[in-house]
């Protein structure tokens, strides 16, 4: 009996992480576009920033996920501390939803309902309609997992060991108030799903085997358990991260404590809204959320004093420590729509980057700049384009990992494609800065003709890249087509530049330096138009 009863409660909260993991995603997908418009909303209003947390959290069923994405974006300077603790406290009253959806009784319905999800993804072809069904799915198994739980609970009813066991539990003190909270904050942190100590919770309530009082000692604790991811996911990252996933534990704590405090004045106060006797769940759940809404209304005056206190007691980060170029952080993964959009945004920051380089290697063809005034500014530059590839590589190939819908998927590949190419052009414009630095040590000058052809083919390759750019941005394949006669044109100067100097070279004699430097310079700009070619074949799709 005991193995059995093992087997229907493991299985039936492996179902329910299942469905829980399942249902996030799916609402993640869905929510995706809206995802993309929410940093834009988050203010230094912290009404604001209150509200886009519950609003994310409902959306994607998880206030681990959206806390970690909080504390990524605080890493990545998307946000201030002030912002991210109103995004926090707006996750605490968001996850309660999920306290909500377990409501309702449709425990016999679950496995049918999951069922028919996942025979209907085999004819679904759509994107869209399977990332529907698979969030469908994912709560017909939340609920036949809670049903499988309830089922294997039941018989410890009859077990005066069990029984006596649990009753060692019972909040009927402070110190069992205390006692329960911490188990409760226990168990949370071990799974690392507060919902799903939520469902253990309610199925303990609901067999009979803890009475309402413990029930909400427990929900009490989870609040707190659940803090453990935020706390784990900061520990590399930046001061003020670090400060957010604090904030988070404090602000859970204190309302615990207040909480336990005044328990029975608490339970009193819940009983004038539902009376557990008539609903035991929507009674727990309510337990749940009343207790996240009023701690969220204690804290909003203190927001900004909480933030100013964590500024003192954490630490800010080292002067020495290397300062991120891009704002991506792999916290953000869980969202990717999020890093999609923002992954652009930093591409079209190396494209200014870029863009500054063709200017300064302008100015020197032209003969109003000395290449040795530019070319330090260069690699500087350079050596900045390297780290935006790396730190968007990092994050965008960790997503690439995920299960992406096709739409995520291919916007992150164009994006590594159009990031590499990117990084590679600067990699030439440096070769050919370097080149004439090291012609003009040695006291080798173009000549006037050979200094124009330069100039023309420069000209050329930047305006290239600048149509590029800007289809790149508007992601309009007919601007990306027009580009395809420009890089014809650009490969026929080469050739004719390419042709003329050789024949110059074998009617006269010429430093040899000034032979490869020229030759050098021109298959650099020739490399370049390559590259940018290649980013035109990914997004016009020619194959």
């Amino acid at each position: 009996m005991y193995l059995d009863i093992f087997f229907k409660v493991l299985g039936g909260l492996g179902l329910f992480l299942y469905g829980m993991e399942n249902m996030s995603k799916g609402m993640q997908k869905m929510a995706g576009e809206r995802l993309k418009k929410i940093l834009a909303m988050l203010t230094t209003n912290r009404f604001m920033a209150i509200g886009m947390g519950v609003f994310v959290t409902a959306l994607v069923q998880s206030s681990s996920v959206s806390t970690v994405m909080t504390i990524g974006f605080v890493n990545a300077s998307l946000l201030t501390l002030k912002q991210a603790l109103g995004v926090i406290l707006g996750a605490n009253i968001g996850t309660t939803i999920t306290g909500w959806i377990l409501v309702l009784k449709i425990g016999i319905y679950g496995l049918p309902m999951a069922g028919a999800a996942a025979i209907s993804t085999m004819f679904f072809t759509s994107e869209k309609a399977r990332t529907r069904a698979m969030a469908i799915m994912g709560l017909g198994l939340i609920f036949f997992g809670l049903e499988l739980m309830s089922d294997g609970l039941k018989p410890l009813r009859s077990l005066p060991e069990f029984v006596s066991l649990f009753h060692a539990f019972t909040a009927n003190t402070y110190f069992g108030v205390l006692k329960a909270a911490a188990v409760g904050a226990l168990l949370t942190a071990v799974v690392q799903s507060s919902s799903a100590t939520l469902g253990i919770t309610i199925t303990l309530a609901v067999q009979g085997l803890i009475d309402y009082p413990t029930a909400v000692a427990l929900v009490l604790g989870e609040n707190v358990g659940t803090t453990i991811t935020a706390l784990l996911a900061s520990l590399n990252a930046t001061a003020n991260a670090k400060r957010a996933a604090y904030a988070h534990t404090i602000i859970n704590i204190v309302g615990v404590l207040w909480a336990t405090t005044i328990f029975r004045f608490y339970l009193g106060f819940l009983e004038h809204i539902l009376d557990p006797d008539n609903n035991l769940t929507a009674a727990i759940a309510t337990a749940h959320t009343m207790f996240n809404i009023l701690n969220v209304c204690l804290f909003i005056p203190f927001i900004g004093y909480l933030a100013d206190f964590l500024c003192k007691v954490v630490k800010s980060d080292s002067p020495i420590a290397k300062e991120r170029v891009t704002h991506l952080d792999i916290l953000m993964a869980d969202t990717p729509s999020v890093v999609v959009e923002q992954t652009q945004k930093e591409i079209l920051i190396m494209g200014t980057h870029i863009k500054d380089i063709f200017t300064k290697l302008d100015n020197v063809l032209a003969g109003r700049e000395k290449i040795d005034n530019q070319v330090g500014k260069i690699e500087k530059l350079e050596d900045t384009l390297d780290l935006f590839q790396k730190e968007i590589s990092d994050v965008n190939f960790h997503i690439l990992s995920k299960t992406l819908d096709y739409t995520n998927a291919e916007d992150t590949r164009e994006n590594l494609q159009t990031c590499d190419e990117y990084e590679t052009v600067s990699d030439y414009l440096l070769r050919i800065a370097k080149t004439m630095k090291k012609m003009q040590d040695n006291g080798i000058e173009l000549s006037e003709y050979k200094r124009a052809t330069l100039n023309e083919l420069h000209n050329n390759v930047e305006e290239l890249f600048d149509d590029i750019n800007r289809a790149y941005e508007l992601r309009d394949r007919d601007l990306f087509m027009a580009t395809i006669k420009k890089c014809n044109f650009i490969k026929e100067e080469y050739k004719r530049a390419r042709a003329e100097h050789l024949e110059h070279v074998s009617e006269n004699i010429m430093p040899a330096m000034l032979s490869t430097g020229y030759m050098d310079i021109l298959n650099n700009y020739r490399r370049i138009k390559d590259h940018l070619y290649n980013i035109v074949e990914v997004f016009a799709k020619i194959n």
